[in-house]
């Protein structure tokens, strides 16, 4: 999934710290936190990335609200315009 990308390069910002938390709320990791796996900052595309997974409802990460999982990976696939 998009948002497991997020994640391994440990983003630093706050989108990516709420994205994070997002995905434990919703159980879709099994570590502690995000962590610092690596130096991205959380900006341009990663950080639109990040927002995408704060605004989507859990059911649009495990299939189960076709709707909300269109909705994010079509937040997702328009951040590719949003920097480095």
């Amino acid at each position: 999934m998009a948002f497991s990308s997020i994640f391994a390069m440990g983003c630093g910002g706050n989108a990516c710290d709420d994205a994070a938390d997002k995905a434990e709320e919703c159980g879709l990791t099994s570590s502690g936190g995000s962590g610092d796996s690596g130096d991205v900052e959380c900006t341009g595309t990663v950080e639109c990335a990040a927002n995408c997974i704060v605004d989507a409802p859990c059911d649009a990460f495990d299939g189960s609200n076709a709707d909300a999982s269109t909705a994010y990976l079509e937040c997702v696939t328009g951040c590719s315009g949003s920097g480095s």
